[in-house]
């Protein structure tokens, strides 16, 4: 009698080389995710075993990306842990271009893999130590970029740390971490033209040739301006006391605070402010550039 066996998806061995179906897709998605403490996304042949498409997997440290040409036109990306084989795509896109498909990844497959990670910390590990490293992380890429941060503690919460920077044109950034949690509250406060200009970068893509339609019932100058704006990337609904409520059920979403002034008159310099939950750090780190104006 035979027994048969199953056998899980691996590298495969020797001196293989990633397909060119999806070679340019798995090198540019390479190229596009930030490093993190030094290291970068390398890119080796696989084979995921839900598919007979071609694919490869991007590797850094414990964290891996199978990446997959699924036909012509899509992508197909699911995230990989040590003892974690993915059984069916986590992601999939309907492009093959590279900087698309790593906006998507860095917004909604980056954070769930890290949050599956920081739930594997040791019990009692001392939290404040990842908190400040990642924070220092992303301190260290804005310094390297001509900002000076500051760290501190949040108010009377002891597991709680910010990093903050403000730029020569008023504009003012905050990155907070809370506990062993992996993502991150950003917020930005400065002239609404700086807002509008960041808060795009963490919101899903626009979709192409969609109409553009006004919000009908929008109170205040600078509430209408900032929903005319932001409803291209994202869900946007007026709460009661004013601010717009940004984002859907995936990826980030937040906060945009009211005007002190509904009424009054609403120039690029007026002043705007608006908050991010569940940010990814590689996000954070692959828009640093954009942070710096």
């Amino acid at each position: 009698m035979t027994v048969s066996t199953l056998t899980l998806s691996v590298p495969i061995a020797g001196p293989a080389a990633v397909s060119p179906l999806v070679r340019p897709l798995a090198e540019g998605l390479a190229a596009a995710l930030p490093a993190r403490g030094g290291e970068s996304w390398t890119v080796e042949p696989y084979r995921a075993w839900w598919t007979w498409e071609p694919a490869a997997r991007l590797v850094q440290g414990d964290r891996a990306l199978v990446v997959v040409a699924d036909g012509p036109w899509d992508a197909a990306v699911a995230w990989q842990l040590p003892d974690r084989e993915p059984s069916a795509p986590d992601l999939r896109v309907g492009c093959h271009d590279a900087a698309r498909v790593a906006r998507a990844v860095l917004r909604l497959v980056l954070p769930v893999l890290d949050d599956e990670l920081a739930g594997r910390a040791a019990p009692g590990a001392p939290m404040v130590v990842g908190r400040l490293e990642t924070l220092n992380e992303i301190g260290h890429a804005m310094r390297q970029r001509g900002m000076v941060t500051h760290n501190h503690a949040v108010g009377v919460f002891p597991n709680s740390s910010v990093l903050a920077w403000g730029t020569p044109g008023g504009v003012r950034y905050t990155v907070t971490m809370h506990g062993t949690n992996p993502v991150c509250d950003f917020g930005v406060t400065g002239p609404v033209r700086a807002v509008e200009r960041v808060l795009p970068y963490f919101l899903p893509e626009p979709v192409a040739g969609m109409p553009r339609h006004p919000l009908r019932g929008v109170r205040g100058r600078l509430s209408r301006r900032l929903a005319a704006h932001l409803g291209q990337f994202a869900p946007v609904e007026q709460l009661e006391e004013g601010g717009l409520a940004i984002g859907a059920a995936t990826g980030p979403y937040g906060y945009v605070s009211p005007a002190l002034d509904p009424t009054a008159r609403v120039r690029d310099t007026s002043p705007a402010g608006a908050e991010l939950h569940g940010v990814g750090v590689d996000l954070l780190l692959s828009v640093a550039d954009q942070m710096v104006r």
